[in-house]
């Protein structure tokens, strides 16, 4: 049951009410058990809200008064989306907000502004939180493959986040260290249209392979990528680029001290008299 309305309310005795409205309203066990770190934001606006319209009557929407206590009402949306709050334990912040506020200020006329100002909060960071974890498995797609010993292959595809894109170039160096790496073919083929902020990450393999003394080998280095570097100063006369991956295989194999070689007559003869094809 919510708490009652009493003399000398308090931000304490507000943020119980918050938190018992919210209670009974949130649909499932795992929205109430995200309470506890929505308490303390929801209080946080309440006492945005009580200070804005102190003794007065209650200011207009778009008024200055009142945008700290809506900018921390959006904030409050976001955090819940963060917390994975379900949509409709979302839409149930707002009318808490209103329903604790009740005998301390009388919010009901702006109740549907408070509910769309936090679920704009909500939204907005569901949609972050989407295209976070869409680049990241992005990024993740992205293959660090160990082709012969101590030569790797980073392949890039499709468009890529720059952040997760740097995140798996780190990964990529962690590889190559573990594995004493000392070739990489690094092959754009795939990659989306060139972009400034994808420039960095791509061409960060380039110095993390020095660092390594390993030798990074580009392919599929096209004139929009090329002409994007020079814009940026990209020194490309330091940088090893392959006309193919083929070509860019042989160049790694033979800095790892490797070749490929066709198989002999003799092995050729062995498998087919193991009767293998």
């Amino acid at each position: 049951m919510v708490p009652p309305v009493t003399a000398g309310d308090d931000a304490e005795r507000r943020a119980d009410r918050f938190a018992a409205w919210f209670a009974e309203r949130a649909p499932t066990r795992a929205d109430r058990g995200r309470l506890d770190a929505l308490r303390p934001e929801a209080a946080t606006v309440m006492e945005a809200i009580v200070e804005a319209v102190g003794g007065g009557p209650l200011p207009r929407a778009e008024g200055p008064e009142l945008r700290e206590a809506l900018t921390l009402a959006s904030l409050l949306g976001r955090s819940a989306a963060y917390l994975e709050l379900t949509p409709a334990a979302a839409l149930a912040i707002g009318p808490a907000i209103v329903a604790a506020l009740e005998g301390t200020v009388d919010l009901a006329p702006l109740t549907d502004v408070v509910v769309a100002t936090v679920i704009d909060g909500y939204v907005r960071a569901c949609e972050e939180r989407e295209r976070e974890r869409a680049a990241q498995r992005a990024s993740e797609a992205i293959p660090i493959v160990e082709l012969a010993p101590k030569c790797f292959a980073f392949v890039l595809r499709g468009l890529q986040d720059p952040d997760a894109l740097e995140r798996r170039v780190d990964e990529l160096g962690r590889a190559l260290f573990a594995r004493d790496g000392r070739a990489c073919v690094v092959d754009l083929t795939g990659l989306a249209e060139p972009d400034r902020e994808r420039l960095g990450p791509i061409f960060a393999v380039h110095s993390t392979c020095s660092m390594l003394g390993a030798r990074a080998i580009y392919v599929g280095l096209s004139d929009p990528w090329r002409v994007l570097a020079e814009e940026a100063r990209v020194d490309l006369s330091i940088v090893s680029v392959a006309p193919t991956f083929a070509d860019a295989l042989e160049q790694a194999l033979r800095h790892c001290g490797l070749e490929v070689r066709p198989p002999s007559r003799l092995a050729h003869a062995v498998t087919r008299l193991l009767g293998r094809r």
